[in-house]
């Protein structure tokens, strides 16, 4: 006779089997890096998902220490390859409401020097509400900017045309990169940053010694940043070989063949296409910001924040 258990167990299993039959996984693509890098094309109406890191990492690490986890979708209104592009975007928030912040607040004024052995009612529970930040923003300058637009330095509402290549490397510097592994490119932080430095220090000398502790530089090298930080610290060198970035490309799970670049003030995985140089993952250092403190939390989130390029719509 079969046991009670053994009937349940049994019942379980086929449960398990039922249920994986009906689940459907992501499929994965059967291109190369290299040709999926190639099919990676942008168009009208396409879509671009961007996830904000930190120290690479997205997801429950940014949440932990404090940072934005809200996605913010891009959607091209006009692509024109190396030469322009129009986007608008937007960014969708969990916030709480008003009015729970204030029962919240109240609740804690009423209860929280309450005697000992007074019963003390459930706190209220916390009430959200979506809030949406869009925009849009536009460029002419994919032929031969130097400067990046940071999605997190695009204004809300209507942003105009910036004198920067947004989200992607221009066609003059995609071509430097590839041929001699190396091209200027600013962030559009750096100048900021060293006036936030200026300010902070009473003389010349301190800006030195603060570059050489961030850096490892000699003081004839901290000194030349000081005086030239423009042709010092801009040029981002490439590795020798390609590298590879996963993302969604129409809902398929597709790894890109990308160069991987880096300067002292970020990290570039760029994707390998010269028609769409993207870049798929950005992660910054301190000094791009002129971030001293470091060992705060919001400090730590501003120096060693980012993004990734987490899903394409073609």
């Amino acid at each position: 006779m079969i046991k009670t258990n053994q009937i349940i167990t049994v019942c379980l299993l086929l449960g398990f089997v039922l249920l994986g039959a009906g689940c459907s996984r992501t499929p994965v693509s059967n291109l190369t890096p290299e040709q999926a890098a190639h099919e990676t094309t942008l168009q009208n109406g396409s879509e671009i998902v961007l996830r904000p890191t930190v120290l690479g990492l997205g997801g429950g690490i940014v949440k932990l220490v404090g940072g934005q986890t809200d996605e913010r979708i891009v959607t091209i209104s006009e692509w024109v390859p190396g030469v322009s592009a129009s986007l608008g975007w937007t960014i969708t928030s969990s916030v709480e409401t008003e009015e729970s912040v204030a029962a919240r607040e109240a609740y804690d004024e009423q209860y929280s020097q309450s005697p000992v052995g007074v019963e003390i009612p459930d706190p209220p529970k916390r009430e959200y509400k979506d809030v949406t930040q869009e925009g849009v923003i536009g460029t002419d300058l994919l032929e031969s900017a130097t400067v990046l637009g940071l999605p997190e330095t695009w204004p809300v509402g209507d942003g105009g045309s910036v004198e920067t290549s947004l989200l992607w490397l221009s066609k003059t510097q995609y071509e430097e990169l590839v041929n001699t592994r190396s091209t200027e490119l600013s962030l559009g932080l750096f100048d900021e940053s060293f006036v936030k430095i200026e300010e902070a220090t009473s003389r010349i000398g301190s800006l030195v010694e603060w570059i050489k502790n961030v850096l490892p530089l000699s003081e004839d090298e901290a000194q030349e940043v000081v005086e030239d930080p423009d042709s010092s610290l801009l040029t981002i060198k490439a590795d020798s070989d390609w590298g590879t970035f996963s993302l969604l490309a129409d809902n398929v799970r597709t790894t890109v063949q990308t160069i991987e670049a880096e300067n002292k003030f970020a990290s570039f995985s760029i994707l390998a296409n010269p028609n769409n140089p993207l870049i798929l993952e950005l992660r910054l250092t301190p000094l791009a910001r002129g971030s001293l403190d470091v060992l705060s939390a919001e400090g730590f989130v501003e120096g060693f924040g980012g993004y990734e390029v987490v899903r394409i719509k073609k």
